[in-house]
C-alpha cells in the first residue's frame, strides 16, 4: 500500500489570494492591523508561521488564546473570501482522486492550512471526503513537523512498510518530504519559481493525464 500526502494550495485548488484576504481581513478585525501580510514570501509556510511571524513584525507576540481567536474568526472570512475569488480545483484533480479512491492507497492531507481551513477550501470542492487525514498547519510550524504528525496519523490506516509519497507545488514540498523519508512529486501548478522544483523525485506540469499522473504516484 501507499501513503499519498497531497499539499491544497497550487497542488489540489487554486484560492486565488482568498487566503490572503481572509487573513488580511481577520488581522483587521481583532487588531486593527492594516495591510499585515505585505511583502511577506509565505507560500509553502504553515498558517502556524504566518500568523505569528506577521504578528512579530508588528511587534506583538502571539499566544496560543491569539492563534485560537485568529482560527475562529479567519475562516468565515475565508468561506467568504473562496466565494468571492472563485476557487477551483487544479487541472485533472477530480479524475485522479476518483482513480485513487479505487486503488489500494491511503488518501491524506500534507498541508500548512489549519485543519479547518482545508476543510473550508476542500469541501465546497467536493473532495474533502477523500481525504482520511493528515498533517495541518496546526500540528506546527515547521512543513516537516508536520508532515511527520500526518504520516504517524496516516500510518493507522496502512502499515510501516507503505511507500510515501508526497504532492506539492514549493520547494518546502520537496524538503519536508525527503526529511520524512518520501518520495516527492511536484507540479507547476503553484507558486514556484524557475529551478525551484528539480530536486523532486518527479516533476509534472500539472495533473491533467491521468495515466502519466497515476504512474507518477504509484510507481
Amino acid at each position: 500500500m501507499t501513503i499519498l500526502m497531497f499539499d491544497i494550495d497550487g497542488t489540489l485548488s487554486l484560492s486565488q489570494g482568498a487566503g490572503t484576504l481572509a487573513m488580511s481581513r481577520t488581522f483587521k478585525q481583532l487588531w486593527d492591523i492594516d495591510d499585515a501580510l505585505d511583502g511577506m514570501n509565505f507560500a509553502g509556510r504553515s498558517d502556524t508561521w504566518i500568523v505569528p511571524t506577521a504578528l512579530a513584525r508588528q511587534g506583538r507576540d502571539c499566544s496560543a488564546d491569539d492563534l485560537a481567536r485568529f482560527i475562529d474568526h479567519y475562516v468565515p472570512h475565508l468561506g467568504d473570501a473562496l466565494v468571492e475569488r472563485d476557487s477551483r480545483l487544479c487541472p485533472g484533480v477530480g479524475p485522479l482522486l476518483e482513480a485513487l479512491a479505487e486503488e489500494d492507497v491511503t488518501l491524506g492531507l500534507g498541508t500548512g492550512n489549519f485543519r479547518r481551513a482545508a476543510e473550508a477550501k476542500l469541501a465546497p470542492l467536493g473532495i474533502w471526503d477523500y481525504f482520511l487525514d493528515g498533517g495541518f498547519g496546526d500540528d506546527h510550524p515547521n512543513r516537516t513537523e508536520l508532515l511527520a504528525a500526518g504520516l504517524e496519523r496516516l500510518r493507522q490506516y496502512s502499515s510501516d512498510r507503505s511507500d510515501v509519497v508526497v504532492i506539492g507545488d514549493t520547494g518546502h514540498d520537496i524538503e519536508a518530504g525527503h526529511a520524512i523519508g518520501a518520495r516527492v512529486v511536484a507540479v507547476k501548478t503553484g507558486y514556484s519559481q524557475p529551478g525551484e522544483l528539480d530536486e523532486a523525485d518527479v516533476v509534472l506540469d500539472d495533473l491533467s493525464d491521468l495515466r502519466v499522473s497515476m504512474s507518477a504516484l504509484l510507481g
